[in-house]
C-alpha cells in the first residue's frame, strides 16, 4: 500500500519502508507500530474503495413528486383569477413535508365561451407561486363541483379551452407532476354529467373526443390520469396492461393512468375496479397492479361512514403497496385520515408513499486520470410503494476544495428502480473530463429536476433515505468516498464487478428477466415471480 507516496508493508512487529535505492527496516515498539498501522489504514480509507450506508426508514421528509397532498380549488373569473397564489407558502414543504398540491380550476363561468386572458395569466402566476415554494401540482380542470349542477361543457368547448391552455401547460410543465383528466362531470370525475352519459364509467364518442383532445394539447412528457380504468380498456378494445417494453415509451397508451378518489370504499372503490360483470373485479385489480409499474396512481379516500372507516382504514399500507400509490389526500375524508393519524399509519404512509431510496453500498475506483475512466457501482433499495414516473437525470458529482463541482451524467434511469424493497444497481464506467485538475474529489449522487429552471433548486432534488448523506443546500447525497485525480493514474480502471445487476426483494436474491415485454424475477433455484412478487407456477 501507499504511505505518503512510498510503498510499505505492515508486519506483526515492524514496518518495512521500501525506497527506490535501499530498504530501511525500522524496529518499532508494538504500540508505535499499531499507531502507525492505524494511521496508514485511515489515510488509505479516505479514498474511494468500498462504502456501506445506514438506511433510514422512519424519518418523514419531503421528496419531489410524492406523498400526502392538500387541495386548493376555486371558481375562477376575470377578477378572481388565482387558485394558488396567496394560499401556499414554503411552510407546506418545510413543516408539513409536502411536495404536491392538488389544484382544481373551476371554469363554471366559461362553459360556452373562451377563457379570458386574465384567467390564463392567473394560471401562470399560480404556477410561479408553486415554483417559489418548492411545490408541484396534481392539476385538474372542471366546470362544476356540485351534484345539483351537472352541466359541463360540450366536447367542442373542452377542445377550445385545451387549445387555449396548451401553451401555458407547456410553459409550466416543470411544476406539473401529473394532469388529471377532469373537464367531464362534477369535480371532473367523469360520472355525474349532462353531456357525456350520466352515471357511467363507459366509453362513448363524446368521451373519446375529449380524450383525444387531452392527449393532443397536454405536454407530451406528462401523464394524464382518468378516474376509471374501464375508459382505457374500452378505448383500446383490450385489457392488456402496460409492460416493460412500452412503459415510459412516451406513447399515448404509456401516458394514460388512473386516479382513485374512492380509496378503500365499498363497491370496488366506487367503481374504480369495476368491469362489465362485477363491481369489484379481481382482473381489473391485477390490471392496475401491473399498469402502475409504469403510470402513476393516487387520489383520496371518500369513506364518510365511521363504521366502514373503522373496518378498512388499516388496509391502506397493503393496498397502496400493491397498487403503487405515489400521492394521497391528507385531509378528506377525515373518518379515515384521522384514524391514520391516531394509529401511526399516517406516518407509515408518508414514509413509503411514492419512491424512497436507501443507499446500500458503493464501490468506486480509488484513483483516476484526467481523460481516463472510473468505475462506479452503487446498490440501492426502493422501499417506497411506487417507482419514480417522470424522467429525471442521475449525476455523479466530483467536488474538491480547490475547484468547482463537476457533474457527470450517468446512464441510470431511476424510473426502472422497482418498489417494495427491490434492490437495483448503478454499475457504470464513466469518463473523467480531460481538463479536470488533479486533486482529491469527494463523490456525491445528485438527482435534480429534469427541467433546467428547477435543476439548481435543492428543494426539487431527490433525497436518499440514509443517515448523514443529504446536503439540503445543494441537493447532493454524500457517497462518503473520495477519488484521487492523478495524471499518473491508469487510464483504464479494469473491468466492472460482476454479479451487480440483481434485484432483491422479499423473495430473496433474484435476477431480472425480460420476456415478451414482461418483467419477471427469477431466484437461483429457478422459481419465477411476476414483478409484483406473485409466484408463477
Amino acid at each position: 500500500m501507499q504511505f505518503f507516496g512510498r510503498k510499505i508493508c505492515i508486519c506483526a512487529d515492524f514496518v518495512v519502508i521500501l525506497q527506490p535505492i535501499r530498504i530501511k527496516i525500522a524496529c518499532i515498539m508494538k504500540k508505535m507500530l499499531c499507531w502507525a498501522a492505524l494511521l496508514a489504514v485511515s489515510l488509505l480509507t479516505m479514498h474511494a474503495g468500498n462504502v456501506t450506508y445506514m438506511p433510514d426508514n422512519t424519518t418523514v421528509f419531503r421528496n419531489p413528486e410524492r406523498g400526502f397532498t392538500e387541495e386548493l380549488s376555486a371558481i375562477v373569473s376575470e377578477s378572481k383569477n388565482h387558485v394558488v397564489k396567496g394560499n401556499v407558502s414554503t411552510n407546506w414543504g418545510n413543516n408539513y413535508k409536502m411536495s404536491l398540491v392538488v389544484v382544481l380550476y373551476n371554469f363554471n363561468k366559461f362553459k360556452a365561451q373562451d377563457l379570458p386572458e386574465e384567467v390564463l395569466t392567473g394560471f401562470d402566476e399560480d404556477m410561479q407561486a408553486l415554483r417559489e415554494c418548492g411545490l408541484k401540482c396534481v392539476l385538474r380542470f372542471a366546470y362544476t363541483e356540485r351534484e345539483s349542477d351537472m352541466v359541463d361543457a360540450t366536447p367542442e368547448w373542452v377542445r377550445r379551452h385545451l387549445e387555449q391552455l396548451s401553451p401555458h401547460l407547456e410553459d409550466n410543465a416543470d411544476v406539473i407532476y401529473v394532469l388529471e383528466a377532469g373537464f367531464v362531470g362534477v369535480w371532473g370525475e367523469w360520472y355525474y354529467t349532462t353531456n357525456y352519459g350520466n352515471e357511467s364509467q363507459h366509453m362513448n364518442n363524446k368521451r373519446r373526443q375529449v380524450i383525444d383532445a387531452l392527449f393532443e394539447y397536454a405536454p407530451a412528457n406528462r401523464f394524464i390520469l382518468f378516474r376509471y380504468p374501464m375508459l382505457k380498456t374500452e378505448y383500446y378494445g383490450d385489457e392488456t396492461p402496460l409492460n416493460a417494453e412500452e412503459g415510459f415509451s412516451g406513447s399515448m397508451r404509456a401516458r394514460w393512468g388512473c386516479h382513485n378518489d374512492a380509496f378503500l370504499n365499498n363497491w370496488g372503490n366506487d367503481g374504480t375496479y369495476a368491469s362489465n360483470d362485477k363491481n369489484d373485479d379481481p382482473a381489473v385489480r391485477a390490471y392496475i397492479a401491473q399498469e402502475t409499474f409504469f403510470v402513476p396512481n393516487g387520489g383520496e379516500t371518500n369513506v364518510e361512514s365511521n363504521s366502514l372507516a373503522e373496518r378498512v382504514y388499516a388496509n391502506a399500507p397493503a393496498e397502496m403497496a400493491e397498487y403503487h400509490w405515489s400521492f394521497c389526500g391528507s385531509s378528506y375524508a377525515t373518518q379515515v385520515t384521522s384514524r391514520w393519524r391516531n394509529s401511526g399509519i399516517f406516518d407509515t404512509l408518508n414514509v413509503h408513499m411514492g419512491y424512497r431510496y436507501n443507499l446500500l453500498s458503493g464501490q468506486f475506483s480509488d484513483e483516476a486520470a484526467p481523460g481516463g475512466k472510473m468505475n462506479v457501482t452503487i446498490r440501492m433499495r426502493n422501499v417506497g410503494y411506487a417507482p419514480m414516473y417522470n424522467e429525471r437525470p442521475v449525476y455523479l458529482v466530483l467536488k474538491s476544495q480547490q475547484s468547482s463541482a463537476v457533474s457527470i451524467q450517468l446512464k441510470a434511469d431511476p424510473r426502472r428502480w422497482l418498489p417494495n424493497g427491490v434492490v437495483s444497481a448503478i454499475n457504470e464506467q464513466i469518463d473523467i473530463p480531460g481538463d479536470l485538475p488533479e486533486g482529491n474529489y469527494r463523490l456525491y449522487l445528485w438527482m435534480p429536476d429534469a427541467y433546467e429552471r428547477l435543476a439548481e433548486n435543492a428543494r426539487f432534488s431527490v433525497r436518499f433515505a440514509n443517515t448523514d448523506v443529504w446536503d439540503e443546500s445543494t441537493g447532493y447525497n454524500d457517497l462518503g468516498a473520495t477519488v484521487v485525480i492523478d495524471k499518473n493514474a491508469p487510464l483504464d480502471p479494469g473491468e466492472l464487478p460482476e454479479g451487480i445487476g440483481y434485484v432483491q426483494g422479499d423473495k430473496g436474491l433474484c435476477t431480472k428477466e425480460l420476456k415478451n415485454g414482461q418483467l419477471f424475477l427469477v431466484r437461483p433455484d429457478g422459481t419465477r415471480y411476476t414483478a409484483i412478487g406473485k409466484i408463477i407456477k
